[in-house]
């Protein structure tokens, strides 16, 4: 499965992360915002659409961070990972999010993610804390 993965952050360098739905695969742990590619999608437009889908936000300008490839038990997914810092609206929780808030990446560690997302938190503190 192929994902395509939004690192979102404000002005002030906060992180926009999501609480999945108890109903949905991980429920109730926490994610960075994004979803599933369509058939001959491309990543870019899967990203914008997804954002758009999942938290109401349109993105402005987005950075490719890197591709990250995780074997669940159930299965294997491909996380493409896209850091976003120019974008318009409000975030809100247009699907069935648990929660959905603005963190600081000190606090990360506070939320529990999927395996998976321990990689991306490896890239935010790489390519976007570590400018």
């Amino acid at each position: 499965m192929r994902v395509a993965v939004a690192v979102i952050t404000d002005a002030t360098e906060r992180i926009l992360i999501a609480r999945r739905s108890q109903h949905s695969a991980h429920g109730g742990l926490w994610e960075f915002p994004g979803g599933k590619l369509e058939a001959d999608e491309s990543p870019s437009a899967a990203l914008i659409r997804e954002i758009k889908e999942e938290v109401g936000l349109d993105i402005i300008r987005s950075e490719f961070l890197g591709e990250i490839n995780h074997v669940y038990s159930h299965q294997q997914v491909s996380l493409l990972v896209y850091h976003v810092d120019h974008f318009e609206g409000t975030a809100l929780r247009c699907e069935e999010q648990m929660d959905l808030r603005w963190v600081d990446f000190a606090s990360i560690q506070d939320f529990e993610f999927p395996a998976a997302n321990e990689q991306v938190i490896d890239l935010i503190r790489t390519f976007i804390i570590g400018k």
